[in-house]
């Protein structure tokens, strides 16, 4: 397995809604992921039932970390093709690729802003912050300053606020909320508990934050106001509750829970979903074997998620009101998700255009 699947089976998974026609009344779903079926982490691309499956990037370098760009034509990523972690551009069919940074140090886990500007995170100070560039690689501005450790920057659907987790040096974790366009970050939890939080996820209104708390061997999931007010417990158990992702339609939470095994199974979930006060909980997947990481559909009906069932991870999806579970990736590597992201995004390649990248077509390094 690559060094970055082999870290961590995280990577993402991104959704994006193609409209045919002015009035958008045919929709088509595609879905950006990460496999290592190539021999190294590479970014490909498919349909929501799993065809049309295709490399959207090339070995022999590392290529991870995709994120749509706000109408859906580009593709922000991490490469490793220069010696070092550095942020790319590609348009939506792998063609155009452009290095945006360029540093000795590593650059990574980019996420686009609403006006389609790219931040992403840094070392190249010594400590992770958070920067701002133009998609063309211009007009780089710092964020943060503050010499902490910090995750990868959560960005707000309406684009005003980062959510992070900032990792202390005594093993403490606290998800802290910053101004997008820069600014005094603040710590939202660190007053509430002294365990570890983690997997900031925001609401479609951007009102709303859920995380997760470890407490002993249980993990919870937690809600709070991006201004730190109406803290809030969602799950409350001593099993495992992890990686909540809220659906696009604001309804409801998908999350990760062992609750169904026993207390020394706690490595074993299901893909559950909830309302998003934590009431009506249903287990989707029911399945022996690892599921994990969920993410929505554009239209709140469908869930993706990594199941480890056939011995390597693959991606499935289930119906988010329960019902059948398809195998959308079937091979010996490893496909992974995570982090989705609905958009809209312009009108489809001409219908001349082909699903798969002949040598011809290949995407440039």
């Amino acid at each position: 397995m690559s060094p970055i699947l082999k870290t961590s089976i995280v990577t993402l998974l991104a959704t994006v809604s193609l409209s045919y026609g002015a009035d958008a009344a045919t929709t088509v779903e595609k879905v950006l992921f990460v496999s290592n079926r190539d021999g190294n982490a590479q970014i490909y691309i498919m349909n929501a039932d799993g065809s049309g499956q295709r490399p959207l990037t090339r070995p022999p370098e590392e290529n991870t970390e995709p994120a749509w760009s706000p109408d859906g034509s580009r593709i922000a990523f991490t490469s490793y093709r220069d010696g070092n972690a550095e942020i790319y551009v590609m348009d939506a069919d792998g063609t155009n690729q452009k290095r945006l940074t360029s540093d000795k140090f590593s650059d990574n886990a980019p996420t686009w802003t609403p006006d389609g500007r790219v931040i992403f995170r840094s070392n190249r100070d010594r400590w992770t912050n958070f920067y701002v560039m133009a998609a063309d690689g211009t007009g780089l501005k710092q964020l943060t300053t503050t010499p902490v450790d910090k995750g990868t920057p959560v960005l707000s659907p309406d684009g005003g606020w980062i959510a992070f987790v900032v990792h202390g040096e005594t093993g403490s974790s606290e998800i802290h909320v910053m101004p997008a366009a820069g600014g005094v970050a603040k710590n939202l939890t660190g007053s509430l508990s002294k365990n570890k939080k983690m997997t900031p996820s925001w609401s479609p209104d951007s009102k709303r934050l859920v995380y997760t708390e470890a407490k002993d061997l249980a993990l919870n999931i937690r809600a709070i106001d991006p201004d730190g007010g109406n803290p809030g417990t969602v799950t409350d158990n001593v099993y495992s509750n992890a990686f909540p992702a809220w659906a696009p339609d604001g309804k409801r939470i998908a999350f990760v829970s062992s609750r169904e095994g026993t207390r020394t199974e706690m490595a074993r979930g299901d893909i559950y979903v909830m309302n998003a006060d934590g009431t009506g909980t249903t287990n989707l997947t029911h399945n022996p074997d690892e599921d994990n990481y969920p993410a929505w559909s554009a239209d709140s009906r469908t869930i993706y998620f990594v199941s480890l069932r056939n011995g390597t991870a693959q991606i499935f999806s289930v119906p988010a009101g329960g019902g059948e579970q398809r195998r959308l990736t079937n091979n010996k590597g490893h496909d992974v998700m995570i982090r989705p992201q609905t958009l809209a995004a312009p009108s489809p390649r001409p219908e001349t255009a082909k699903d798969t990248i002949t040598a011809d077509q290949s995407p440039a390094h």
